[in-house]
């Protein structure tokens, strides 16, 4: 019987009939206290609600905990994405009134006219490329905001509290320990 009470808490308020028969077997020959934590144990069926919704819940939040933490993961990406396309539209300005200096420095300076083309031709390569890598980079941060809308409403409250599932389960855990103290104070153990 011990062993069989030392099963998952889940599986043993779902059937306890083993439990209760070997208890019908034995609990003319054993002391009156035993017999009655035992007793407790064998009819610990009628824990079984409110031991399922408590496991349920526990696995909820550990699951929306999980999920919230994926949110989390795409806004702070999204957040991220979105500074660097700022920055890159912030930065347009910028690489033109480069390219128009570096033209006026090489008239002005034949001799490092080669080195200076060579510096033209890489801020030009970058203003082209610019607004196919800021339409990707929207285009990421859509998707972003659309993979964090979704994990959103995913989310939703779990009803109770967590220290009410936790008396709930304790309450259950108390029932059997106190059959397996009965049992083992009666073996001798």
């Amino acid at each position: 019987m011990r062993i069989l009470l030392q099963d998952d808490i889940g599986r043993l308020v779902e059937d306890a009939s083993p439990i209760r028969r070997l208890f019908n077997e034995i609990k003319g020959r054993i002391p009156e206290e035993v017999s009655e934590n035992l007793a407790y144990a064998t009819y610990i069926e009628h824990m079984q609600i409110p031991v399922s919704r408590a496991l349920r819940h526990v696995a909820d939040r550990a699951q929306m905990a999980k999920t919230q933490e994926e949110v989390d993961s795409y806004k702070h990406r999204t957040q991220e994405v979105h500074h660097r396309i700022n920055f890159l539209e912030n930065c347009r300005p910028d690489i033109v009134d480069a390219i128009d200096r570096l033209k006026r420095r090489r008239a002005e300076l034949a001799k490092e006219m080669e080195q200076i083309t060579k510096e033209i031709a890489a801020e030009e390569k970058k203003l082209q490329e610019l607004p196919s890598i800021i339409s990707e980079l929207k285009q990421e941060r859509q998707h972003l905001a659309c993979e964090m809308m979704k994990l959103r409403r995913r989310v939703s409250e779990v009803p109770g509290s967590v220290d009410d599932d936790q008396r709930v389960l304790d309450s259950a855990d108390q029932i059997r320990r106190r059959a397996i103290v009965a049992i083992d104070a009666f073996l001798g153990l």
